[in-house]
């Protein structure tokens, strides 16, 4: 609540003392691990690939060069997945405005339970933030071998959304939203 990340050291004043600190470096890398987890590629091989193809890409680009936030943001645009595409205009606006020169932050709930035919019925619930925050919320399932993604879920606003007999390959041992920390949120509450 102290300010953006974009702001950097002039987070500091007397009031906040030396948050810059605490803020700048833990918040910009969950930033772009945010960005690598929505990219995630679980059918394509490597689950990271379209994230280094992206990250060299920048690197390349960017050589010996001073970059900016919207450099960093121009490169994300350029290698968006569909998923991603949230606005359908090839932007990432929404991310960069929510979590780079915002402040706001979500929280989540997950209520599933597993039927008796193997499906998955829940709800996932976004909170605490304003009517156009929009974020893609990870749904994994672990059937016994670790964490496999199912899918994301789009959440805009404060708004639940309900998930109904979602067929699944197996019955899991558990299922989960954000399991990897995918999502920098106040809170994350996975329950049965």
């Amino acid at each position: 609540t102290v300010g953006p990340v974009t702001q950097g050291y002039r987070l500091n004043s007397g009031k906040t003392g030396g948050v810059a600190r605490y803020s700048i470096y833990p918040k910009g890398a969950y930033i772009l691990h945010m960005i690598r987890m929505m990219m995630y590629d679980q059918q394509g091989g490597t689950t990271d690939s379209r994230f280094q193809k992206m990250m060299k890409d920048f690197i390349q680009t960017h050589y010996n060069k001073d970059v900016s936030t919207e450099d960093l943001k121009a490169i994300v645009e350029k290698h968006i997945t569909k998923d991603m595409n949230l606005t359908n205009n090839g932007k990432m606006d929404w991310f960069f405005n929510e979590y780079v020169y915002g402040t706001e932050m979500p929280s989540y709930r997950f209520d599933y339970q597993i039927n008796s035919d193997g499906s998955l019925t829940g709800k996932i619930t976004q909170s605490g933030v304003s009517e156009n925050f929009a974020m893609l919320v990870p749904l994994y399932a672990d059937f016994g071998k670790g964490w496999i993604r199912l899918g994301s879920a789009t959440m805009i606003g404060n708004q639940t959304l309900e998930i109904t007999n979602l067929k699944l390959p197996a019955k899991p041992t558990k299922v989960a939203i954000c399991a990897l920390n995918d999502v920098l949120a106040a809170s994350v509450q996975n329950g049965k």
